[in-house]
C-alpha cells in the first residue's frame, strides 16, 4: 500500500467521525430547542392561566378557584427555576456552536482529501496539515457538550434513512448559477449532436 493511500483511508475514517458527530450535535440542539419550547408554552399558560385565577377571586370567593391558581402558580415557578438551574439556552448554544465549529472543521478534511487524491504536495506536508486538522478536532471534541441516545438515533436517521448530507446533481444545480450547473454541460452537449 502507498503512503498516500494510507493516509487517504485515515483522513476519510476521520472524515465520517465529524460528520457524525457535526450531525449528533445538531440533533442534540433540536431536542433541547423543542424542549425549550414546550417549556416555555407551558410557563406562559401557567402564567396566564394564574393570573385569571387571581383576577376571578376578586368575584368569587371559591376555595378550588384559590386552589387551582395555587398550583398553578407554583408550576409556573418551577418552570422558570428550571430555566435557570438547567441553563436550557446555554446548553443550545453550547451544541449549535460545536456543531459548527465541526462543520468548518468537515470541510477542511474534505479538502485535505482532494490534496491527498491529486497528490499535489509531498506525504509528509499532507501528513502534518492531518495532524494539525487532528489537534483542531480533539479541542472540538474536549469542549464540546455531552450528547444523549436520542441525538445519536436521530442522527442515525437523518444520515443513513433520511440521507441529509446525500445531494443529487440536480439539487445541487438548482443552487447554483447557470454557468456552474452540470447539468448545464448535459444541455450543451445534447445541443451539438
Amino acid at each position: 500500500m502507498n503512503d498516500y493511500f494510507i493516509l487517504e483511508d485515515n483522513v476519510r475514517n476521520t472524515f465520517m467521525s465529524v460528520v457524525w458527530a457535526h450531525k449528533i450535535q445538531e440533533k442534540q440542539a433540536d431536542i433541547l430547542s423543542n424542549k425549550y419550547k414546550r417549556y416555555e408554552v407551558a410557563r406562559i399558560i401557567c402564567s396566564s392561566l394564574t393570573s385569571a385565577g387571581l383576577i376571578s377571586l376578586i368575584f368569587v370567593d371559591e376555595f378550588w378557584v384559590k386552589l387551582g391558581s395555587a398550583l398553578l402558580s407554583f408550576l409556573s415557578a418551577f418552570i422558570s427555576m428550571f430555566f435557570k438551574s438547567f441553563e436550557l439556552q446555554n446548553n443550545i448554544q453550547n451544541h449549535k456552536k460545536t456543531a459548527v465549529e465541526l462543520l468548518i472543521l468537515r470541510d477542511k478534511f474534505k479538502v485535505l482529501l482532494i490534496e491527498i487524491m491529486h497528490a499535489n504536495n509531498n506525504i509528509e506536508e499532507l501528513l502534518i496539515k492531518y495532524t494539525d486538522l487532528q489537534n483542531l478536532l480533539w479541542d472540538v471534541y474536549k469542549n464540546a457538550p455531552n450528547t444523549t441516545d436520542k441525538a445519536v438515533k436521530m442522527a442515525h436517521e437523518a444520515l443513513n434513512v433520511k440521507k441529509d448530507n446525500n445531494f443529487t446533481e440536480d439539487k445541487i444545480d438548482i443552487n447554483l448559477p447557470k454557468s456552474l450547473q452540470r447539468g448545464r454541460l448535459k444541455n450543451d452537449e445534447s445541443k451539438k449532436i
